[in-house]
């Protein structure tokens, strides 16, 4: 029989041991010294952040996983929403194949559901893994590699300046302004600070007047140990809330091309590529027929509803792109059969408003992994068809269902767990 509950400090050790043990490449090292020094670090934020705790499953009072809940405040399109986040989720390497997994994250969608949330997220150690829980694919990160002098040199940098920890609260002021008024975005913690305990960071920003507008936190990476003027910079945040903001930042970057050899970017941007003069990354790769790499991708961050009632009802103000349709979404939930089942939900001017019955103009029938990524903007429904992830009752109705969840932007977010 199994038990979860919060992890007590006299528990702690041996979850950093379940830890290092489950993920060996984060580079803990299994030294009793360094398991220290993980074990105060992460004491240190429950204690200073009620929003973080850690949870772990017992039987027969022995301690076999163990995972991190954190309370998110994320902006659903233009509402700002409760959503719960999972990290850290390990288990002990004698008792895998047990669904010591299974049941902490069913524990972990039961605690957000009783906290009135109504999705969740996390970042996946095997995406394919968290799918078959319902946890759809958010967008994709891609990482350009542009020399500096292919960036706009601008016409300032009368604005930029180098930040310390006394510019926190404006930097704060100016990531939560974004934060509220970007899909996706998770409202900043205090531990999530740009440099807080990470000595090695440098932090530019834009300011005007007492207001910071953009700012940008990086470090250098040497690139040849024999060379140590070989240096690439490494932009670990940009937040900018204006272009003149970023193209101050970017005319602070292409000043570096005399000593640094490349600026790498880690954007949820796809279009990134249209602003240097050259786009390619320097790999000199050629995909065929004669088109050149720009950037690698990767898949991260996961959603998933957890309560398809509930999502609506926070919805009821969200404009659905204007469609009109009375819809019926035939949802598919194996993980969490509550929420599985037909909603039939009425788009009056894009408006929705959900129905417990009555007529509908067509049905769709969906995964919830697939109709949380749709949801979320990161897929569009004619393309789930196309893969045979989604069906839909009438053709007629294509195209009004495909604008119906069509999304301006994609979700973007900086917020590590």
């Amino acid at each position: 029989m199994s038990r979860i509950k919060r992890i007590g400090v006299g528990d702690y050790d041996r979850f950093i041991d379940i830890v290092v043990n489950a993920y060996p490449g984060m580079g803990v090292q299994d030294t009793e010294e360094e398991k220290k020094r993980v074990r105060e670090r992460l004491l240190q934020l429950e204690k200073s952040d009620p929003k973080i705790r850690t949870y772990g499953l017992y039987r027969n009072n022995e301690l076999l996983g163990g995972m991190r809940l954190f309370d998110f405040d994320m902006t659903l399109f233009e509402t700002c929403i409760p959503v719960g986040g999972v990290g850290l989720v390990a288990v002990d390497l004698n008792h895998k194949k047990e669904r010591v997994c299974k049941e902490l994250i069913e524990f972990f969608h039961q605690h957000y559901l009783d906290k009135g949330a109504c999705m969740t997220s996390l970042y996946p150690f095997r995406p394919d893994f968290y799918r078959k829980m319902g946890y759809g694919y958010g967008p994709k990160l891609s990482q350009y590699y542009i020399k500096p002098d292919d960036l706009p040199r601008g016409k300032t940098r009368e604005h930029i300046h180098f930040l310390t920890s006394k510019d926190f609260p404006a930097m704060e002021a100016c990531y939560n302004r974004y934060a509220a008024k970007t899909h996706g975005m998770m409202k900043r913690m205090k531990h999530e600070l740009p440099g807080f305990g990470r000595r090695h960071l440098k932090m530019i920003g834009y300011k005007s007047g007492n207001k910071i507008l953009g700012y940008m936190a990086f470090s250098f990476r040497n690139l040849r140990k024999d060379n140590f003027i070989l240096n690439d910079i490494i932009i670990e945040q940009i937040i900018y809330e204006t272009p003149e903001a970023l193209s101050e930042m970017m005319a602070f970057l292409h000043t570096q091309a005399d000593q640094i050899n490349a600026i790498v970017f880690n954007l949820l941007d796809d279009n990134f590529h249209f602003l240097p003069f050259d786009p390619r990354n320097n790999s000199r790769n050629l995909t065929a027929p004669v088109y050149h790499e720009s950037n690698i991708q990767g898949v991260g961050l996961m959603y998933r509803i957890i309560d398809m009632k509930r999502l609506f009802a926070i919805l009821v103000q969200h404009d659905f792109n204007g469609q009109n349709i009375k819809l019926k979404i035939g949802l598919k939930d194996s993980f969490q059969p509550t929420n599985a089942g037909d909603y039939i939900v009425h788009f009056i001017d894009g408006k929705p408003t959900l129905k417990s019955k009555g007529k509908y103009d067509v049905e769709i029938e969906i995964d919830i992994a697939e109709f949380s990524s749709l949801l979320m903007g990161c897929v569009d429904f004619k393309s789930l068809y196309n893969y045979g992830l989604a069906g839909i009752s009438d053709l007629k109705y294509l195209d009004t269902v495909h604008r119906l969840f069509l999304a301006d932007q994609k979700p973007v977010c900086w917020t590590q767990f």
